[in-house]
Order: structure tokens, then C-alpha cells, then sequence
């Protein structure tokens, strides 16, 4: 544990219990933290310095709220934040979320030390350097990883499926460019939003205003494990598609006192279709901007439950130096929607993340005919003629070929739904709904009906397959010819 969060806990653990054997008198209060300071420094072995105690006493403090977002930044940690905020810093490329004992890797930047090395998104960090982070603070962590360019420093990654192991990846300087964009087929402008730092707003403009001279009247925003960042930015970039003077965010504070964030610019792409990509990483100032756009009917969202990140955090430098990062309102989306913990539901549910794009370009130009094309042996699809990756090959077992479930179903269209009250899943589109219930007996229902004679489902490495055969309850057309499986709905 690092020598600031031991000094944190023994502070905040002699302010409840004992001292020298004796009870503390009266409540504890500053004169009891100077009284146990003044001890700590002239009797513990350690002999530790002032500014350590203080440091953490302070950590202690902050931990007491059990926020993970409240946090102390000491003044190298809160310049490292401000350089994050500005999209450049010198660290190994990975964007860490916080966890119940240690953080996950939310994502890692492309090109960066972090991928080169081999660390995924989902891993889980647990040492630095050898040293166990076990609850620590994330900016602790982030401080820790980082350090001069052209050091290395050795990660132990946990992750599942296999043992712990490390990885030793090389420090270097990071640039992020926080907005990235493209011209697609069929006049669609992509634009993906990383961060919402300090320059982000006039880089997304800039952005769109190249792709509608191009030729773009349809728009992708994606912010997929999009961390957020500053609320005004959003509030900004929000202003591109909604009239001058529309409601973007309330805040709330503990006084139950409300503020009002509203648009101030006229906007340029009213009117214009729009899709969003978002996910379970993609939280604060990324579902501030989803959700306002989502209210209004501007944009549908696409993909999974947005992570639910639904507080704002206030950052006040200190006169000493460093900042706290403090928790001070809960935000409401303009209709009045309070999304911490619970998110925002998108409306077109895709959970599998290569058809998530696919499914954006379906929604605003809808394809002639929905056909999906595998190979038996491969790992791409054809979805309404455009390559798609898989994830999971169709599998064999005797005369059976069995489809990876999820996969097959949304890139027709249909929504799949796990339910945990009884293990079933539930298969629907607009027009009809199947229920298939896993196990060796495990029953297909359609309409409500059981349908006889059906194969059951197969599990295999968590992965659920469908059988062939299934899918003509749902009056889908299916033709296998030289291996390569044709489904049609």
C-alpha cells in the first residue's frame, strides 16, 4: 500500500480509536488531529516527515466520503491532470476507470506503449511496479504509472481466463487528439469524441463543418468509451445541433439548489440525422451530451447502457498548490432524467461491438435487404454488403451448424435479451418474439408456442450458439452452399 494511503488510514484510525492505550476525550475534532500529529512526529520509529502526514491525512479525509470521483491532487498530479485535459502527457497510453479494489483499463489509445505491450481494455491493473495498489486513489495510481519519457515501468495485469502476469511497458509521450473524423459511404460523417477536454468543442465544429462541405447530411458521433470531461464542452458541442438558448444539463447541489446550462450558439447541423454510438464506458459529459440529444429526439442512441456517471465534479486549485477535485451536483438530462448508477438506456439495443457501426449505417441509410453472409471456417461476415469482423466461428457437431446467437441476431436486426429470471433468451423485432431456454431440454418458444422437435442451444467458452435450424421460426430464409451460410430476413 503506498506510504500516503497507510498514513491516511493510521491518522483517520487514532481519530476513533485509542492513543497510547487511553480512550480520546470529548469529540475529535482539529485540536485532537494536532494533538495526535504532534505525537506521531515526536515518538513513531519512523521519525516521518510533516508533509507526508499531512498528505495523508488529507487522503484520509477525501476517502472518508467513499467517492471515488472526490479526490486530492497533489501539485504534480493536478499538472499531470491538466495536461491530460489538454490531450497531451507523458504516460504508457491507457485510460483507467475505478473499480471496488483496483481500476480497469478502460481503453487503450491506439499506437500507444500500453498496445504494443499487449494490455487490453477490460484488464485490471493490481501492481505497479511490484507494489499492490489495493484501493488506492485512481489519481494515485495514474501518478504512479507515469513518470520520466524513456523509463519503463512493470505493470501486473490480472485478467480472465489465465494468471497474473506482468508487463513491462516503456514510458513515452502521449498525444490524443480528442476529435477524430471521416467521411463514410453514402454521404454519413463519423465523427469520435475521446475526451471532452478544453479544445474539444472547436476541434468537433471545425470537424463538422469539413464533413458538410464534403457532402454529409447524415452524421455518427461516437463516444464509446468516452470517460467524459468538461461540462461546458458539452453543453457546446450540444449547441451544433439544438437552438440558440435550448436546456442541455441541469445541476443540482446539496442545497437543492438547481443551475441551468443552456445553448448559445445558433446551430449548424439542425435538422440533420444523427446516430450515437455509446456503451458502458461511456460516462459524465458523454451522457450529458447523449442524453440531451436523446430528449429532444435529435439522435438515437446506439449500442449498450451508458456507465451512469451522473455527478459533477468541481476542480478548485488550492493556494498551497495541487486542486481538490470535489463531487458538488448531481445532473438532469432536459427532461429531467437523473442517470447516476443507472445510465441511459439506448434505443437500439447491439451489444456486440462490430455491429454497433453497421448498425448506426443501417439505421440512417436502411439497406435494400437484410442478409447476412458467414463463412463456415471464418471470422468475417457479410452484413447487408459490408465486412464485418467475428468475434466467434460458427461451430459443427455432427450434421448441426450452430451460429454464435447474439451475433447473428442483431446484425438481422433483432434486439437479444439474457433474462435472469429464468435463464431464457429473449429474441424480438417489431413483429415477433422468440424464447430460448438453455440445457440439454431446453424449450424454443415462438408466438407463445413450443416448438417441437428443436435442437438445444450450445454454450461454449461463454460464447451461446444457436443451431441452424432455429432460425426458420422466425420466418427467416436460410441457404448453406460451398460453406458459406446465407441468412435472409
Amino acid at each position: 500500500m503506498h506510504k500516503r494511503v497507510q498514513w491516511g488510514l493510521f491518522l483517520a484510525l487514532f481519530l476513533a480509536v485509542f492513543l497510547v492505550g487511553t480512550p480520546l476525550a470529548g469529540a475529535s475534532g482539529a485540536g485532537t488531529f494536532e494533538e495526535i500529529l504532534n505525537y506521531v512526529q515526536e515518538m513513531h520509529i519512523s521519525n516521518p516527515q510533516k508533509e507526508i502526514l499531512y498528505d495523508g491525512a488529507i487522503n484520509g479525509l477525501v476517502d472518508t466520503l467513499d467517492d471515488p470521483y472526490t479526490v486530492y491532487m497533489n501539485p504534480d498530479e493536478f499538472e499531470d491532470f491538466s495536461n491530460s485535459m489538454q490531450g497531451t502527457f507523458v504516460g504508457v497510453g491507457i485510460e483507467l476507470v475505478p473499480g471496488e479494489s483496483y481500476p480497469s483499463v478502460l481503453r487503450t489509445i491506439e499506437g500507444s506503449p500500453a498496445e504494443k505491450a499487449g494490455i487490453k481494455a477490460g484488464d485490471i491493473i493490481i501492481k505497479v511496479d511490484g507494489t499492490d495498489i489495493f484501493k488506492e486513489s485512481l489519481p494515485m495510481i495514474v501518478r504512479e504509472i507515469r513518470g520520466p519519457d524513456g523509463t519503463m515501468v512493470r505493470l501486473t495485469v490480472r485478467r480472465e481466463g489465465r494468471e497474473d502476469f506482468d508487463l513491462e511497458v516503456l514510458r513515452s509521450s502521449i498525444n490524443l487528439p480528442t476529435v477524430r473524423s471521416e467521411l463514410l459511404e453514402d454521404g454519413i460523417g463519423y465523427i469520435e469524441i475521446n475526451n471532452f477536454g478544453s479544445s474539444t468543442a472547436g476541434d468537433f465544429k471545425d470537424a463538422l463543418t469539413t464533413l458538410k462541405t464534403d457532402g454529409t447530411d447524415k452524421l455518427i458521433l461516437d463516444l464509446r468509451n468516452n470517460p467524459g470531461g468538461y461540462l461546458h464542452t458539452a453543453v457546446q458541442i450540444a449547441g451544433n445541433f439544438l437552438a440558440r438558448d435550448e436546456l442541455v444539463v441541469s445541476t443540482v447541489d446539496h442545497d437543492n439548489k438547481r443551475e441551468a446550462y443552456r445553448t448559445q450558439s445558433e446551430p449548424i447541423c439542425k435538422d440533420m440525422p444523427v446516430a450515437i454510438l455509446v456503451n458502458t464506458g461511456s460516462a459524465s459529459a458523454s451522457e450529458i451530451l447523449a442524453g440531451a440529444l436523446q430528449d429532444y429526439g435529435v439522435a438515437a442512441l446506439i449500442g449498450d447502457r451508458t456507465f451512469g456517471k451522473g455527478t459533477v465534479q468541481t476542480v478548485i486549485p488550492l493556494k498551497a498548490g495541487g486542486a481538490l477535485k470535489l463531487t458538488t451536483a448531481k445532473y438532469h438530462t432536459p427532461n429531467d432524467r437523473v442517470i447516476d448508477h443507472m445510465g441511459l438506456e439506448p434505443d437500439i439495443q447491439v451489444l456486440s461491438p462490430g455491429l454497433q457501426l453497421e448498425a448506426a449505417k443501417s439505421l440512417l441509410n436502411p439497406p435494400a435487404e437484410t442478409k447476412v453472409t458467414i463463412a463456415a471456417d471464418g471470422t468475417e461476415a457479410i452484413v447487408n454488403g459490408r465486412e464485418v469482423k467475428l468475434s466467434q466461428a460458427p461451430l459443427q457437431q455432427g450434421d448441426t451448424i450452430y451460429l454464435p446467437l447474439r451475433f447473428v441476431f442483431e446484425a438481422l436486426g433483432y434486439r437479444v435479451d439474457w433474462q435472469s429470471s429464468d435463464d431464457s433468451i429473449k429474441v424480438t423485432d417489431t413483429q415477433s418474439e422468440v424464447l430460448f431456454y438453455p440445457g440439454e431440454d431446453g424449450q424454443t418458444l415462438s408466438g407463445g408456442q413450443v416448438m417441437m422437435g428443436t435442437e438445444p442451444l450450445l454454450n461454449k467458452m461463454e460464447v451461446t450458439y444457436v443451431p441452424l435450424s432455429s432460425l426458420t421460426f422466425l420466418n427467416l430464409k436460410v441457404q448453406v452452399d460451398n460453406d458459406r451460410i446465407t441468412i435472409e430476413k
